[in-house]
């Protein structure tokens, strides 16, 4: 009995789970209905930006014999007197507003052409166009309770530079079921230039130099692909620098890069590619320099490259926060108005160091004054005392590198400790890392002079990354970390041993008084005896 109930039970369980596997694969297919909706997916937008979607044609559809029918696609009446303005060819006479076979059959770049000026219109408000938004989403999503349709999707004010772009909702063919069904989602990928600007020194992120020293700069920085149609084309390349680099106006190059890397300089003449200024756009402030492009003239180009020089100079600012080099993108992100603009940065900073050197009394470390010295960038300059590095004096003790046009000291004193210096102190100031020699030319008074150079390295703490901070620093806050501290020693006087004591001196010294006296006693007694006789 039991057995029989068991061959029941797995006969029903096996039942059941052939019903569940049908079901799972006979689900129900049901025609569109009339106030059926559907969604548009968008992807490839940057979050936060808002996506629009305007509907420009209907979908003719049969919802009692549930088919398309002729014609499929007609302009919406929002758009139909524009189209018939300006594409003649892309919709019927008088008052047909069906889709024409010329739009169909049209070249992906007529088309291209034809969403870009439509999008312009919308944007500019042209009477002709009437156009409300369907619907919205932020970022890449959907964008849900669209009826069937045409639609036309816009992008404005994000970073990116965004394309029309268009897309279907339209029914589609279920051959399994034989049965028209909405096509939801329709998917559709926007594409956008993404702009970025790279500020470099010398090919890096960061620098340093000497005070005097010409630095390389360069800008690289993309150039957006606008609608054709777009009423805003707008496309600046700023550069500020601070007060401690001089800009060598001069030296100001342009180039425009194609896709495959070819370089062309871009030289105004019998055409203009950019207008230089002194103020960014849109009241960006003002900048060094300004280059404002023609885009029309730049458009084949996928890249601006910038090339210049400047110069480190007496106001350059030593330690962690260097000498800052801004560059600025600025550009149209929404091609459709001309007062939207965005912004994208870069810079480098310019790092230069120095040497804080005290000279101390080697036996008990006091402070000493009146010491005199050079500075060489190699051993053999220092040694044959050629090619001194000239310095321009802030106040005693403190010195600074000079520039190439100024008359400097090649004689570097320390302090005095007066008129407010601080004593056997010697500050150089506008260094880059390196290896320098310092030569030691004149002692303080009663010390002796040092006979060879002291060798001294300036280097960065972070190999490989400059951060305007120097092994053995001087001290942690402003210029200190930019300065290595060096202690120069001297001995006084003649320092080498001898035998004996005063007291030998002195019984020398008798003795030889003596000697003398009795000499001039024995010539004097001499002289006597001779005259008595």
């Amino acid at each position: 009995m039991k057995t029989q109930r068991r061959k029941q039970f797995k006969a029903l369980t096996l039942c059941l789970a052939l019903l569940m596997a049908i079901s799972l694969f006979s689900t129900t297919v049901f025609a569109i209905g009339q106030d059926e909706k559907g969604t548009i997916t968008v992807s490839g937008v940057e979050a936060g930006v808002t996506v629009s979607a305007y509907r420009l044609m209907d979908v003719a559809y049969d919802y009692t014999a549930n088919q398309p029918v002729e014609p499929v696609y007609t302009w919406t009446n929002e758009v139909a007197n524009w189209v018939r303005t300006n594409y003649s060819s892309y919709i019927g006479v008088g008052t047909d507003n069906s889709v024409q076979k010329a739009f169909s059959t049209a070249s992906t770049n007529d088309i291209a052409a034809f969403y870009d000026k439509l999008a312009a219109a919308i944007k500019d408000g042209n009477s002709q166009v009437s156009l409300n938004v369907a619907g919205t989403c932020t970022g890449s999503g959907d964008i849900t309770g669209l009826t069937m349709g045409n639609y036309l999707i816009l992008i404005e004010n994000g970073m990116r530079v965004y394309r029309p772009s268009a897309v279907n909702l339209v029914p589609t063919w279920d051959v399994e079921n034989s049965v028209w069904e909405m096509s939801s989602p329709a998917v559709v990928e926007v594409k956008s230039s993404t702009l970025t600007i790279d500020k470099t020194v010398n090919d890096k992120e960061a620098d340093n130099a000497n005070i005097g020293d010409t630095v390389t700069f360069e800008i690289v920085a993309d150039v957006p692909q606008f609608p054709a149609n777009a009423t805003a084309k707008n496309y600046a390349i700023s550069d500020t620098l601070s007060d401690g680099l001089t800009f060598n106006s001069n030296s100001l190059k342009v180039y425009g890069i194609t896709a495959d890397d070819h370089e062309t300089e871009l030289v105004n003449g019998t055409t203009t590619y950019y207008v230089q200024s002194n103020q960014r756009p849109n009241s960006g402030g003002t900048s060094t320099f300004t280059l404002t492009f023609n885009y029309a003239e730049i458009s084949g180009y996928q890249k601006i490259r910038v090339e210049y020089t400047a110069t480190l100079n007496e106001d350059a600012v030593l330690g962690e926060s260097g000498n800052i080099n801004n560059a600025v993108l600025d550009y149209s992100n929404n091609p459709y108005d001309s007062s939207s603009w965005e912004s994208q940065t870069d810079k480098v900073t310019v790092y230069t160091y120095g040497l804080d050197i005290s000279k101390v009394d080697k036996d008990d470390n006091h402070s000493l004054s009146g010491a005199e010295f050079e500075l060489y960038a190699s051993e053999n300059d220092a040694t044959s005392r050629n090619n001194k590095i000239s310095f321009v004096q802030i106040s005693e003790g403190v010195y600074r590198k000079a520039l190439a046009n100024e008359e400097g000291n090649t004689t570097l004193v320390v302090g005095s400790g007066q008129n407010g210096s601080e004593l056997g102190k010697l500050t150089l100031k506008g260094l880059d890392e390196g290896t320098w020699y310092l030569l030691e030319t004149k002692a303080p008074d009663s010390y002796n002079k040092l006979a060879t150079p002291i060798v001294v390295t300036i280097t960065d703490i972070d190999n490989g990354v400059l951060d305007g901070k120097v092994t053995n620093a001087k001290g942690t806050n402003g210029e200190d970390v930019a300065l290595v501290s060096l202690k120069v020693e001297n001995d006084d006087g003649f320092q080498l041993p001898v035998t004996g004591g005063m007291g030998t001196v002195l019984f020398t010294a008798i003795g030889i008084v003596l000697m003398g006296a009795a000499i001039a006693l024995l010539v004097i007694i001499f002289r006597k005896r001779k005259a008595e006789r």
